[in-house]
C-alpha cells in the first residue's frame, strides 16, 4: 500500500511518524517545501518527495494524506480522487463548500473510501461518555451540554511566527470558528444530530489578526437537547473542558486534566479513569481505524459527505 503525505507541518509529521511506527513504509511526499517545522530536512531525509501534485499523483499512490493549509485541502482532494485514491484528510473539510460537490460525486463514482480526521472520536473518555449518556437508567436524561476549548495562538507552534500559520490567515482557511471545530462535531458524536445552530464570532483585535478569535456556538439537537459551544485563541493556561447535564446529574469532561466523572444529586462522584493515555494515541486509533476501512472496503466514521453536511449547516449559521 502506497501513501502520499500532501503538507509537512506539524499534522504532516505526525501522521508520517505514526505511519512508520505501525510498519507503513511505502510512503511519498508532494511538498512545496515552505514547512518551518524543526528539523524537517532531517525528518524527511531519503525520502521520496514531488514538488508537482501531478509528478506525486503519477506514482499511483493508494491513499492521500491531505495535511496543507485548509483553502487548498478540496482542490487537493477533488485531483487524488480523479486517481482513484483513498482520502484522508484534516479538519475541517475546508473554509467554503466551493468543490465539494464536485469532491462528493468522484468519491461515489470511484468507490472511495473518505476520512475527515476528528481525533477526538477516538478519545477513550468521549468515546466512553458516547455509550454513558445512552444508560438513562442509571445517568438519566440528558438536558443540556457546554464545550470550551480556548488555547493561546502563539503558543501552538512556537517555532514559527503565529501570525503566518493557516489558523491566522483568511486566505489559508483560517479562523478559529473552523480550526477549532472539534467540539462541535464530538458534541454530535455524543448527543447525536444538529437540528439548528447559531454562531458569534469575532476578531477581538487582542492578537494582531483579521480573522475570528473568538466564537460562541449555541446548538440544537434533533432529540431537544442543547449545547453552547466556546472557542477561542485567547487563554492562557488553556482549557479543554465539556459537561453534560441530566436530570440526575452531571459529566464532567477535563481534557487536560485527563479526567471524566459523575456527580450525581446527592454529591456522589464517580470517576472514570483513563490510565496510560498519551494525546497521540488518539491519531494512531484514527489511523488504524482507516487503513482498516480501506482495507475491508467499509466506510469510515466521519466522511467528507458528512463533513459536508457539518460545515453546510455551520457556514449557513455564520451568514444568518
Amino acid at each position: 500500500m502506497k501513501i502520499l503525505i500532501c503538507g509537512m507541518g506539524s499534522i504532516g509529521v505526525r501522521h508520517f511518524r505514526n505511519l512508520q511506527t505501525l510498519g507503513v513504509t511505502d510512503i511519498i511526499f508532494y511538498s512545496t517545501r515552505k514547512s518551518t517545522f524543526p528539523q524537517i530536512e532531517e525528518i524527511m531525509h531519503g525520502a521520496q518527495v514531488f514538488d508537482s501534485l501531478h509528478d506525486a499523483l503519477a506514482e499511483m499512490p493508494d491513499i492521500c494524506m491531505i495535511t496543507n493549509p485548509t483553502s487548498l485541502h478540496v482542490r487537493t482532494a477533488i485531483e487524488a480522487a480523479k486517481h482513484g485514491c483513498h482520502l484522508y484528510i484534516e479538519k475541517p473539510i475546508s473554509h467554503t463548500l466551493e468543490g465539494l460537490e464536485e469532491l462528493n460525486r468522484l468519491i461515489e463514482m470511484h468507490n472511495l473510501i473518505s476520512f475527515v480526521t476528528y481525533q477526538f472520536r477516538f478519545h477513550p473518555h468521549i468515546k466512553l461518555l458516547c455509550e454513558l449518556v445512552k444508560q438513562k437508567d442509571v445517568y438519566g436524561d440528558v438536558i443540556w451540554a457546554r464545550a470550551e476549548w480556548s488555547e493561546y495562538l502563539p503558543d501552538w507552534h512556537p517555532w514559527e511566527d503565529y501570525t503566518k500559520g493557516y489558523s491566522a490567515r483568511s486566505e489559508l482557511g483560517g479562523g478559529v470558528l473552523r480550526t477549532q471545530i472539534h467540539p462541535l462535531n464530538y458534541l454530535s458524536f455524543i448527543l447525536g444530530e444538529i437540528s439548528e445552530l447559531s454562531v458569534h464570532c469575532q476578531a477581538s483585535g487582542h492578537l494582531g489578526i483579521d480573522v475570528d478569535d473568538l466564537a460562541d456556538i449555541h446548538l440544537s439537537f434533533e432529540n431537544n437537547v442543547t449545547a453552547n459551544v466556546h472557542v477561542d485563541y485567547l487563554q492562557k493556561p488553556r482549557v479543554h473542558t465539556l459537561t453534560v447535564v441530566t436530570n440526575k446529574g452531571r459529566f464532567a469532561w477535563d481534557c487536560h486534566a485527563n479526567e471524566l466523572f459523575f456527580i450525581d444529586h446527592a454529591a456522589k462522584k464517580t470517576h472514570f479513569p483513563n490510565e496510560n493515555f498519551e494525546r497521540n494515541d488518539m491519531f494512531v486509533s484514527m489511523l488504524e481505524h482507516f487503513l482498516h476501512c480501506v482495507e475491508t472496503g467499509k466506510q469510515s466514521a466521519f466522511t467528507v459527505k458528512e463533513a459536508t453536511s457539518e460545515l453546510s449547516k455551520l457556514l449557513n449559521a455564520v451568514k444568518s
